[in-house]
């Protein structure tokens, strides 16, 4: 088909007719957690579009690998955008995630009529960028612009992406929405109803972690894929057996874990510091934001 038609089928809204690539990236440590995303990728209509480098420069204590991991990631998703044809869609992907069913037509119904669209972070709030849907237009562009910009803050990526969003939709511009919860997060389990039906994409994003392993930093070891690795395998046997539960199981143990409180209490509860966000109703616990300082102080 021409370019001129694939640009007037994708301005109705749609997603194009032809390949949807999907932009992912890794390193030496990320490995077997590639390995496993690569191969469960079965959908016609996605194309793997794969970036490696031998060394991320992970920070091991920092959320999701640090400042040079949402440098890289940021970075592959503007020069994506800037090589698209205009309107296309195009999906990114961090690698700690696994496909259990069809996503396109979840992608084709979340993209109608929005430049973007993203994972949920829990069920009821919150933007978890790893996996994302976004349209080539103008607004997308600046949009990741502006995250660039702020990156070298030393602020994490993904509480950008959502100071941005909840703080002024209307001034950047962009029309957004969430995927339903069948594109899985495991921190959704914190008010979510469990591992849900027809679920298509789980994102590994939250595991129970032990804190000797690091005390203070929740345990935290970004550049160890290994309890990763078991939730993603964990899942996949109880999704393949179809045992219900043995997923409940997994969902309790995720929902139980008293660290999943905090987190949620520090960035989408009265917590969280930063921006006030004007998109929630007022009354929202999350939407005064405020100074790091005297949010602390409140816990202690």
């Amino acid at each position: 088909s021409s370019r001129s038609s694939f640009t007037k089928r994708a301005c109705s809204g749609a997603v194009q007719d032809g390949p949807v690539g999907l932009y992912f990236f890794s390193d030496r440590n990320f490995k077997p957690l590639r390995d496993q995303f690569v191969a469960s990728v079965a959908e016609d209509g996605i194309e793997l579009r794969e970036s490696f480098v031998e060394d991320l420069a992970v920070n091991k204590g920092r959320t999701a690998g640090g400042v040079p991991v949402y440098l890289f990631k940021t970075q592959l998703l503007l020069e994506a955008l800037e090589k698209a044809a205009p309107e296309e869609v195009i999906l990114i992907a961090d690698v700690d995630i696994q496909f259990l069913g069809e996503v396109l037509p979840l992608v084709r119904e979340g993209m109608a009529d929005r430049d973007m669209c993203f994972q949920r972070e829990f069920t009821n709030i919150g933007i978890n960028i790893g996996f994302v849907a976004v349209r080539r237009t103008d607004a997308s562009l600046r949009f990741w612009r502006s995250v660039w910009d702020q990156l070298p803050s030393g602020r994490h990526d993904q509480r950008i992406v959502n100071n941005l969003l909840y703080s002024d939709p209307a001034a950047m511009g962009v029309r957004w929405g969430c995927f339903p919860p069948q594109i899985w997060a495991s921190s959704q389990a914190y008010d979510g109803d469990g591992v849900p039906q027809g679920i298509a994409l789980h994102h590994a994003n939250w595991i129970i972690r032990d804190p000797a392993d690091n005390p203070g930093e929740g345990g935290a070891d970004a550049s160890d894929p290994s309890a990763k690795l078991a939730q993603l395998r964990e899942l996949r046997r109880a999704h393949e057996v179809g045992s219900a539960a043995d997923k409940h199981d997994l969902f309790q143990r995720i929902r139980e874990d008293p660290d999943i409180v905090v987190y949620h209490e520090r960035t989408f509860g009265p917590l969280r510091y930063g921006p006030e966000w004007a998109a929630l109703p007022e009354g929202h616990p999350a939407r005064p934001g405020g100074s790091r300082r005297k949010k602390r102080k409140l816990e202690e």
